[in-house]
């Protein structure tokens, strides 16, 4: 005799329970950013030292803490007639969806990131001695730049799941640290909000979510 409550692909699916630390990876945005056809456009898939490892364009936003939070929200308008005392109809009027996390490494590359700043450079210092020196400017954008992000999760089985967004701009938000004798590492809160793509398919214009398929399908 079957159970009255089951799943839709059974309890030994691994792709129906998620649990554990995710993995953010970005790349150049913009009008003449690639967006990529499979996982493997992304990271490497095959076999080998270099599983795994950023494809270019793509990058390591690094270590994070107390999670990576994805959220999707919409707001909607109500349809309403004189004869009926209850709403007829709803629809869409705005679809949005956001990226965040705390960034846990504090390399000026890192700050760079969360801050919106430039990229870190080398410079000659008078007086440096025998060490280098590298600077950030911390300054006021009139613009964000844009960004390719990915979100990646790995299951128990080794299936790559993708999560990937075509668009995405700085969100804004506060974003500090606290130096002190005691308490957590430094980290900074960084957030994203995910743009839609008018040149992108109807359905596709935030982005792809991209599964491999384990060799015994569901």
């Amino acid at each position: 005799m079957s159970n009255f409550f089951q799943s839709r692909h059974g309890l030994d699916y691994e792709q129906g329970f998620m649990q554990g630390a995710g993995r953010i990876l970005i790349a150049p945005g913009g009008a003449s950013a690639t967006f990529p056809d499979a996982i493997s456009d992304i990271v490497d898939l095959a076999a080998g030292a270099t599983i795994y490892d950023a494809v270019d364009p793509w990058e390591e936003v690094g270590f994070t803490k107390t999670g990576i939070n994805i959220t999707r929200n919409n707001a909607e308008e109500t349809f309403t007639v004189d004869q009926l005392r209850s709403a007829i109809k709803t629809r869409p009027s705005n679809w949005e969806m956001s990226v965040g996390t705390q960034l846990a490494e504090t390399s000026l590359e890192t700050f760079a990131l969360a801050w919106e700043l430039p990229d870190p450079v080398e410079v000659t210092a008078a007086g440096a001695g025998t060490k280098g020196l590298k600077k950030v400017g911390m300054g006021a954008p009139t613009s964000y730049s844009e960004k390719m992000l990915c979100v990646l999760f790995l299951y128990p089985d080794d299936i790559v799941r993708a999560f990937v967004w075509r668009r995405c701009l700085h969100a804004a938000q506060e974003s500090g640290f606290t130096l002190q004798n005691t308490g957590e590492q430094v980290s900074l809160p960084w957030r994203l909000n995910c743009m839609a793509d008018d040149e992108a398919p109807d359905g596709e214009q935030f982005g792809v979510i991209y599964e491999e398929t384990p060799a015994t399908g569901p």
